[in-house]
């Protein structure tokens, strides 16, 4: 089971949880909020890219990217509602 089959299955405690978690990362990194903001004042839009990189303390470093497609926009849109 991937991890969206698994959030599909989240209980009402579960999503509670998840916001609780939300709020404490958010208050520990006040500027995760502005940036979010920022990206929320505009619709996702099919040809978007969207990169992620992780970076450890040894300094190994994870990166990846994706171009936004037609059948991305209706995860994105959830994503946005989720983390105002």
């Amino acid at each position: 089971m991937n991890g969206f089959d698994k959030m599909k299955m989240m209980n009402f405690q579960t999503l509670m949880t998840l916001n609780q978690s939300k709020e404490k990362f958010m208050a520990n990194h006040p500027q995760v909020q502005p940036f979010l903001d920022d990206v929320n004042r505009r619709e996702p839009e099919v040809g978007q890219e969207v990169a992620i990189a992780v970076r450890y303390p040894d300094g190994t470093e994870y990166k990846t990217g994706v171009r936004v497609t037609e059948g991305d926009l209706d995860l994105l849109n959830t994503l946005r509602q989720f983390l105002r």
